[in-house]
């Protein structure tokens, strides 16, 4: 069985900073799709961040996402050749282009 690497971004994808308040907030529609793929067989899901693995790592406990998220990562630091080629990311950035197919959210 083809294990399936799922990826979500951070900022604007799993949580909302941009709510003109300043106040960041976990998305709930974004959680609720990560603790669902978590439950398949063949999935692995990572959280990643422009903003690097410590950035991703404090969100993922903030929230208390660790037990559905196998690993975080830094977007510019993430190795292929290690953790293998991530098939599908969300995101909500439109230039994203760092998996086999690239889900662009619409969290605003």
């Amino acid at each position: 069985m083809k294990e399936i690497i799922i990826a979500f971004d951070v900022d604007g994808t799993l949580i909302s900073n941009t709510n003109g308040l300043g106040v960041e907030r976990l998305n709930v529609e974004i959680y609720n799709l990560m603790v669902l793929l978590s439950k398949m067989k063949n999935t692995r899901i990572i959280v990643w961040s422009g903003g690097g693995k410590e950035y991703a790592e404090q969100i993922v406990t903030k929230y208390g996402l660790a037990k559905y998220v196998t690993s975080c990562h830094g977007k510019a630091e993430f190795d292929e050749s290690i953790d293998g080629t991530v098939d599908i990311c969300f995101d909500d950035q439109h230039e994203t282009l760092l998996a086999g197919k690239n889900i662009i959210v619409r969290t605003k």
